[in-house]
């Protein structure tokens, strides 16, 4: 789950932006140590591939067989031996968020999680459903799986979550969300699937069986924050503290992308520019960085307290987090206007006319008839250490259909919490690595 809703402006859903995520943190002991990789490779690779890998066209739609685009997008994505399965852009079901194709017990069903560096739990709907909300893939049902079984109440971790399910006969969980979303049942370890009939047995997952919210047809959320309950950190046994992905253009119409998800070091692109991954003391399951300020247009942006993009361990304030689950980036207030400000100067000397008023959750809007995309302002973000990302035009520049025209927006908001995020819709086409052991995050353009 993102660390925020936001609406999005690809399909003008304008929903109401939701607060901070957690409002309950959830406290798990691993079981990881009882963890085993049947087939293990050295990697876990989940190549992320297009919609139609999943769920194919129409008939009339003569785009060429389902199976040939699978192994299209298969034979662009492996780079290395390891653990594969077709993760996908959510936006054909209104999801800013990105899905991975995981299959959950033995036999598996297939499940499409929302992958997510900004949360640890991996949970999805189960049966039998006292209140679900619609999914795209089947629901699961842990009655049926050979490997399932529920974390008694008997176990010591049990007293320290939500405590014994007396419904399920097993310990329970809840996660509460800011915008109200929330997913409740119990504790168990399952087997995960991936392609190539690679398996991970006794992950700690989530099993909901009262769940509702916003979670736009996904089956549930793969967790992969910093908590000892991500399968980020279940898998460190096996994989080591390093995984990556890159996530391709949601909006793209071609038959096969290479996008992927990838645990276990992995030969790192020479494009890579590295940035400390910080440790924030109140929120250490998350993965922050700090960002050292923009440039537009070649000039960098000024008239801005450097002070607020930079973590300050003392007050939890400061810092941004890297996710993958939230879409838009926010950043401080003051930062956020002077870059806003500076990027409306250059787009009028281009011939860009700016809006008077807002469309959706954004406040600088742009007729663009007449006027070359080539004229939009190149934003880059510089991070600590001399790391960049030169951002793409359609990485925050993105359409907007109001009824009355089509219009473009800078993708991009302000926050006045504390709590800066790099969103999915800014890295789009990057590699972006979590490598922890040795504490540093990195950016590669062109990583897909």
């Amino acid at each position: 789950m993102p660390l925020y809703t936001l609406p999005t402006p690809f399909l003008n859903l304008h929903r109401a932006m939701a607060p901070p995520k957690h409002v309950l943190a959830l406290l798990l002991l691993l079981f990881s140590a009882t963890n085993a990789c049947h087939q293990r490779a050295k990697t876990l690779h989940i190549p992320v591939v297009h919609r139609d890998a999943v769920f194919p066209p129409p008939p009339y739609a003569k785009r060429g067989s389902l199976l040939t685009r699978r192994f299209a997008a298969a034979d662009t994505a492996l780079m290395t031996s390891g653990l594969h399965s077709p993760v996908m852009s959510g936006l054909p079901f209104e999801s800013g968020e990105y899905f991975a194709s995981i299959g959950v017990g033995t036999p598996s069903t297939t499940a499409l999680l929302v992958i997510d560096t900004g949360s640890d739990l991996v949970w999805l709907q189960c049966k039998p459903c006292r209140h679900c909300y619609a999914q795209m893939s089947p629901l699961y049902d842990p009655r049926r799986s050979s490997t399932y079984s529920q974390i008694p109440c008997t176990s010591p971790q049990c007293p320290l979550l939500q405590g014994c399910d007396n419904s399920t006969g097993g310990c329970g969980y809840t996660m509460v969300y800011g915008d109200g979303s929330s997913s409740n049942g119990n504790l168990a370890t399952d087997r995960l699937v991936f392609s190539n009939d690679t398996s991970v047995y006794n992950i700690t997952i989530g099993c909901g069986h009262d769940n509702e919210g916003l979670f736009d047809s996904s089956a549930g959320l793969l967790g992969v924050a910093r908590g000892a309950a991500s399968f980020a950190s279940q898998v460190v046994p096996s994989y080591g503290s390093y995984f990556a992905y890159c996530l391709g253009d949601r909006t793209s119409n071609v038959r096969s992308n290479s996008s992927y998800l990838v645990f276990g070091r992995t030969p790192e692109l020479p494009s890579t520019a590295f940035t400390p991954l910080l440790s924030n003391p109140r929120r250490r399951n998350l993965y922050y960085v700090n960002l050292a300020g923009f440039s537009v247009g070649g000039e960098r942006v000024t008239g801005f307290s450097n002070s607020s993009l930079s973590l300050d361990p003392a007050s939890g304030r400061g810092g941004i987090v890297v996710d993958s689950g939230t879409s838009i980036s926010r950043f401080p207030r003051d930062a956020y206007g002077a870059l806003r400000d500076a990027f409306d100067a250059r787009a009028a000397a281009g011939g860009m006319r700016r809006l008077s008023g807002h469309i959706s959750v954004f406040d600088a809007c742009y007729d663009m008839r007449g006027v070359a995309m080539a004229k939009v302002p190149q934003i880059v973000l510089h991070f600590a250490g001399g790391a960049d990302m030169a951002l793409p035009p359609e990485n925050y520049f993105i359409p907007e259909d109001t009824g009355n025209g089509k219009y473009y927006c800078l993708a991009l908001e302000a926050t006045d919490d504390g709590l800066s995020v790099l969103g999915n819709v800014q890295q789009q086409g990057f590699r972006v690595v979590f490598d922890v052991e040795k504490e540093r995050v990195g950016f590669a353009p062109t990583g897909c």
